[in-house]
């Protein structure tokens, strides 16, 4: 079964919400791909920020 935009954008939505960036970076791009329209740059966007967003919380948590 194939997801359409709206399922994937829930999905990644869901991920931003949770605080998983790296999962809603990955949804966010596949929905990219699903996209039509406006909601093309929408998807890139938030994929290029969620993945913006993970980078920094690795670089901010603690190390053993």
């Amino acid at each position: 079964m194939r997801l359409t935009y709206k399922n994937l954008a829930q999905q990644a939505a869901a991920s931003e919400k949770r605080g998983d960036f790296s999962e809603a970076a990955h949804q966010w791009q596949q929905a990219s791909r699903s996209a039509t329209g406006s909601n093309i740059l929408w998807a890139e966007q938030r994929a290029e920020f969620c993945a913006g967003s993970a980078r920094r919380n690795a670089l901010q948590e603690p190390t053993a």
